[in-house]
């Protein structure tokens, strides 16, 4: 067993590309699915009773305010890996980066997300915050405006496309459905009968 643990820490150390798919995997199970249930267990309420003298109403708000954060920053970095994606994945140990930071995010000794967010996220937006708010609003009209101009073609082309699925369904289970010998003899004796 010890050399085991050896061996895949020297390639953990030496050759980060051959254990890179792994700290990828860890970074989707720790910055996006236990945090998702985590969020969930936070909306849904808490099902055991808080810790003596922690009202349960506080304790729920700042677990929401914890999550809220925790996935405003994770939003964030999110974008600015898509933004750098060409560039980023050859820095090497960059999965293993990742994986310690989304586990920094979540610390609940450390607030990883709460540090981030309150000390550079808060003060960054109230600096920009008119023109990101212009932004969305001009965004909002746009939107709005193509869905209103497009909205009928757009339903023609929903309802074009589940009648062509229906009538494929319906093609389909034709084609699947075996022959009945007895049917098909019995017709060919009606159109024999009508040609004569």
């Amino acid at each position: 067993m010890e050399g085991v643990v050896s061996r895949v820490g020297l390639q953990l150390l030496l050759e980060p590309s051959s254990t890179a798919v792994i700290f990828r995997g860890a970074c989707i199970a720790t910055g996006a699915v236990y945090p998702a249930y985590a969020t969930y267990k936070t909306i849904v309420g808490p099902k055991r009773p808080a810790p003596s003298g922690v009202n349960t109403a506080v304790q729920h708000s700042l677990q929401s305010d914890q999550w809220l954060k925790y996935w405003t920053v994770f939003g964030l970095a999110y974008l600015t890996e898509r933004l750098l994606e060409g560039h980023i994945h050859r820095v090497p140990y960059y999965p293993h980066a990742k994986f310690a930071f989304l586990l920094w995010l979540q610390l609940h000794d450390g607030h990883g997300a709460s540090l981030l967010f309150d000390g550079f996220l808060v003060p960054w937006l109230r600096r920009y915050e008119r023109k990101v708010d212009t932004v969305l609003e001009v965004g909002a009209q746009l939107a709005e405006m193509f869905y209103s101009t497009y909205a009928g073609p757009l339903s023609a082309v929903r309802s074009s496309v589940a009648y062509a699925l229906a009538h494929v369904a319906g093609f389909i289970k034709w084609l699947s459905t075996p022959d009945d010998d007895q049917f098909i003899s019995s017709n060919s004796g009606i159109r024999q009968q009508t040609a004569q």
